[in-house]
């Protein structure tokens, strides 16, 4: 501030001031004239002028005037009158202030210097009366006169005066005071600066305007800033914002009076700088005093000095030195703002961008600052930072894509990082989605997978809307879908089990695309994908839930999506269990499937596999006649299916269980010819052979266990098949394949023994149907050969069946010997008999050998009746023709010598037989062999038998 602002200031502020010092002085100076304020004036006297005074409002009118002239001629009317010299002296300062009040009012008006006559009444005052003790107000009043007539050196020594005279008058602080601005004025500046001292050391009882402390603060300054004494001005100016704001920061909050001192004190607070180090002298100004309420303002006005003055890096310092100082003042972050408003207004553009990435860095969300910032700055640093932040993070993007190598890599990781922190910080803000987008795009540059997923996910789920998806949602959703599929690509390198949580994370993914966006065309890529994954996984229920999903999409997939899904449904319903689901979803893909289609057997198979599983389940469920029905369908829905050979076989296995042998039988015949190469067609013939046994068709169920032979792997399996077929052919009546199956066994299989004997006894009785006697005879003595050959291993039944072959041969060899008739020449045809006789009883005494019961009676009764019919024959035998009476005689009593021991041998062998009934033995044989003895012996055996009546009634 120059010196001629100042003059004028003082100008203007002095008038009012001794106008109320004026009044203070009249008011003052009357209780001293009429003795204090208890003594009352008396009507009619001369004290009751006192209340004759000029008012503010009669300044300047005319009556006003004439009536302070009434009052003055009063006074000087009076003064003669007194005779007390102080009561004189008191009316003539009375005169002396009303005459300085006239011309003070004149020269307001009228601008006419009148004050000669005010100065020389003061002036005699003081001359008659130096040592009054009112004189302090002369000088005062005196003094002011001369201020008003510019007379500035006899103003300065009044005023000199009165401090010097008169130190504990009430004028002595305001006096001192223009004292300083008088002798700042002259340019006397060190005693200006000791006189605005004395204001600012004074009692502060005696200071009853505050202004003059305010004042000699701000005077003392611009005393200690003319002399040179910058830094020294400083402080004093902060005495002055001390007093005029202590608790304000804007100079709108200070009182009126003090405004344009405010202005004019930035101002040279600046200058004083500017002659010292600038911001570092403020800087450690502050760092002395401490911090105060108005120390941005002081900051601020002196930025904007420099900046007018177009000193840029100086203000920039200004700046970064609040900021250093006041780290966490609310002003830092606006000054840090104001560093990069500099810099470009200055055309620094480089290094804005560091600036603002410092400002991000030192104010953002991560830091400290704004943990502890106040609501409005932190709003303020939201707006700030709600702009550098993309501005930076869209350079950095920007940056890397003009560069190459480590170089781009580093910008994308910078873009990243304010992305990101846009995001943190604005979590709500409409264009975070936007940031997070581009912080996954940064992270696709980098290959940062798991980053770009994370960010693109948040995009796609993390805000809300309603209706329609926003299209970067989606966008996000899908780009988060590739980005799991790159991430993918490297998982093959982790462990199985790392592998594996990986590959759900990506399953989530994709669902949640799905579910979020389901109109979106991308969708159904994805959503198949995903159909794969869980099918791979084998969760086949979420498969078919995503697979009819799939199908009520609208618009509906095209044919080969529809083929895919189907497979997938149908596939993961047959490991489900639920097989009539995917029969029916086997065949709806078939129908949507392209004929050239390669898996189009493939999915045939299945749909048979199906059915057949159904057929399966009813089986397990006991529901035979159900599942032979399925088993059947097999073939119905996929007649050119693998599977139809085992369904059909399975089928016939389960009408075997049901009995249906025809319905079986048919089964197994379509079966044989449809798949005579079946890996089961060599179980059939064992199947048809039982069928065609329940059936009664003996004949073809022979057929089939003769083809069982030729299939056969053991002798063993081999001998009891020829075995069966053997008896079926017998049972069938077919004698011939009987003879063959038989004869082909027995030929073969000697062991064991006893089927042997049976096979052996089979053929003789079917060779014995036919009429081949001799091929019958050789069976039957292969019966007893065998028994005879191994006693010791013949049972019962081999025994049985020997002597039931002995005994047909014996009676073979009876019924020869019976055919032999004696006749002439006796010796001759008795030869004969007698050699027939030997055979038949060695052929029964072979049979009597063998211990069965039943035949050895009965070779006892033939034996017996063997020699008898000898006997018999002997005598009914043909008698030689030309005998005698006497030579006949003789003869017939030789032929009776002959007969008698055949006839004796008959006795005792029936007699024997006949024993046989002691031993509980009585069959038919035996039975016979009594009869006979009864006509052998008749007087022995012959006998009556003898009953004993029974009494009825007794006594």
């Amino acid at each position: 501030m120059t010196e001629p602002v100042i003059r004028r200031r003082l100008d203007a502020l002095l008038p009012v001031l001794f106008a109320g010092l004026l009044g203070g002085c009249q008011s003052l100076s009357m209780p001293d004239v009429f003795g204090g304020d208890d003594r009352q004036p008396q009507p009619g006297t001369l004290a009751t002028l006192q209340s004759i005074e000029p008012t503010p409002d009669s300044v300047g009118d005319s009556a006003s005037e004439v009536s302070l002239d009434e009052v003055m001629d009063s006074y000087r009317a009076l003064l003669p009158l007194l005779e007390d010299p102080a009561k004189q002296v008191a009316v003539r300062h009375r005169l002396a202030d009303l005459e300085f009040q006239r011309a003070e009012n004149t020269m307001v008006e009228t601008a006419m210097d009148e004050m000669a006559g005010a100065i020389e009444a003061y002036e005699q005052l003081l001359a008659e009366y130096p040592e009054r003790p009112g004189n302090d107000q002369v000088l005062y009043q005196l003094a002011r006169a001369y201020d008003l007539r510019g007379m500035s050196d006899e103003h300065l020594a009044t005023m000199t005066t009165l401090v010097n005279e008169h130190p504990d008058s009430k004028f002595w602080v305001e006096a001192q005071f223009r004292r300083g601005d008088l002798l700042f004025s002259n340019r006397r500046y060190a005693e200006a600066e000791q006189a605005f001292r004395t204001v600012i050391d004074a009692d502060p009882t005696r200071r009853d305007d505050a202004s003059f402390l305010v004042n000699a603060h701000y005077m003392l300054g611009w005393s200690q800033f003319k002399q040179g004494d910058y830094r020294e001005a400083l402080f004093s100016y902060i005495n002055v914002l001390d007093l005029v704001m202590p608790e304000q920061q804007d100079v709108e909050s200070v009182g009126q009076e003090y405004r344009t001192m405010m202005e004019d004190l930035f101002r040279v607070f600046g200058l004083s700088l500017s002659y010292l180090d600038g911001a570092d002298t403020l800087q450690a100004i502050f760092r002395e005093t401490g911090e105060k309420p108005y120390e941005i303002l002081v900051y601020d006005r002196y930025s904007d000095l420099l900046l007018e003055r177009e000193q840029y890096t100086d203000a920039i310092d200004v700046f970064e030195r609040y900021i250093d100082a006041r780290p966490l003042s609310p002003w830092a972050p606006r000054y840090h703002m104001r560093i990069i408003d500099t810099l470009a207004q200055a055309g620094f553009t480089a290094d804005i961008p560091d600036r603002k990435a410092a400002f991000v860095r030192d104010y953002g969300i991560h830091g400290a600052y704004l943990q502890q910032a106040d609501d409005e700055t932190a709003q303020y640093i939201g707006q700030q930072l709600e702009e550098l932040i993309p501005e930076l993070a869209n350079r950095h993007y920007v940056l890397a894509g003009e560069t190459e190598g480590v170089e781009s890599d580093d910008h994308y990781r910078q873009a990243a990082v304010y992305y990101e922190a846009f995001a943190d910080t604005f979590p709500a803000h409409p264009r975070t989605p936007e940031m997070l987008f581009l912080l996954g795009e940064t992270h696709v540059e980098l290959a940062q997978w798991p980053e770009a997923i994370e960010a693109f996910e948040r995009v796609a789920y993390d805000f809300p809307w309603e209706g329609e998806p926003p299209e970067r949602a989606a966008e996000a959703g899908y780009a988060s879908v590739l980005a799991f599929r790159e991430y993918a690509r490297t998982w093959p390198r982790e462990p199985a089990e790392t592998y594996n949580d990986y590959a759900e994370f990506q399953q989530l993914n994709r669902q949640r695309f799905v579910n979020a966006f389901p109109d979106d065309p991308r969708s159904e890529e994805v959503l198949y994908i995903a159909m794969q994954h869980e099918f791979e996984r084998g969760r086949y229920g979420q498969v078919v839930e995503m697979a009819d999903r799939m199908i009520a999409r609208i618009p509906a997939p095209g044919a080969e999506i529809m083929t895919e899904t189907g497979l997938l449904k149908a596939h993961s319903l047959f490991e489900l269990g639920r097989y009539a689901e995917a029969e029916t979803t086997y065949q709806q893909t078939l129908r949507v499937m392209a004929e050239t289609d390669e898996r189009r057997p493939d999915v045939i198979e299945s749909l048979a596999a199906s059915v057949f599983r159904q057929a399966e389940a009813l089986a397990d469920a006991g529901d035979t006649a159900g599942a032979v029905g399925e088993f059947l369908r097999v073939g119905e829905v996929a007649p050119t299916s693998a599977l139809r050979a085992n369904a059909e076989y399975d089928a016939a296995t389960l009408l075997i269980e049901l009995s249906h042998w025809q319905d079986a039988i048919d089964v197994m015949v379509a079966f044989r010819s449809r798949y005579p190469d079946h890996e089961q067609i060599d179980t059939l013939p064992a199947r048809l052979a039982l069928a065609y046994r329940e059936t009664e068709q003996w004949e073809k169920a022979g057929d089939e266990l003769n083809n069982l032979i030729a299939m056969a792997t053991t002798e063993e399996e081999k001998r009891e098949t020829l075995l069966i077929a053997a008896d079926l052919y017998e049972r069938a009546g077919n004698t011939g394949k009987a003879i063959d199956t038989w004869r082909r066994y027995a030929n073969t299989y000697p062991e064991p023994l006893d089927v042997y004997m049976e096979a052996a006894n089979s053929l003789a009785g079917l060779y014995d149907e036919i009429g081949d006697d001799s091929s019958r005879r050789f069976w039957l003595r292969k019966q007893m050969d065998a028994v005879d050959n191994n006693p010791d291993d013949a049972d019962d039944r081999m025994r049985y069946l020997a002597a039931e072959a002995s005994a047909i041969l014996a009676r073979e060899a009876l019924a020869y010997y019976d055919s032999i008739r004696l006749t002439l020449p006796l010796n001759q045809s008795m030869a004969a008999k007698t050699e027939a006789l030997e055979e038949a009883v060695i052929a029964y005494q072979k049979t009597a050998s063998y211990g069965v019961s039943s035949f050895s009676t009965e070779a006892g009764y033939q034996i017996a009746h063997i020699y008898a019919r000898l006997g018999r024959d002997l005598m009914d035998s043909e008698r030689p023709e030309g005998l005698s009476e006497l030579e006949l005689a003789q003869y017939e009593l030789l032929l009776e010598e002959q007969a008698y021991p055949f006839e004796d041998n008959a006795i005792d062998i029936h007699e024997q037989n006949a024993s046989r009934a002691r031993n509980g033995i009585f069959d038919e044989w035996v039975q016979r062999s009594y009869e006979a003895l009864k006509t052998l012996l008749p007087g022995r055996y012959n006998k009556p038998e003898i009953t004993v009546e029974v009494v009825d009634e007794l006594g």
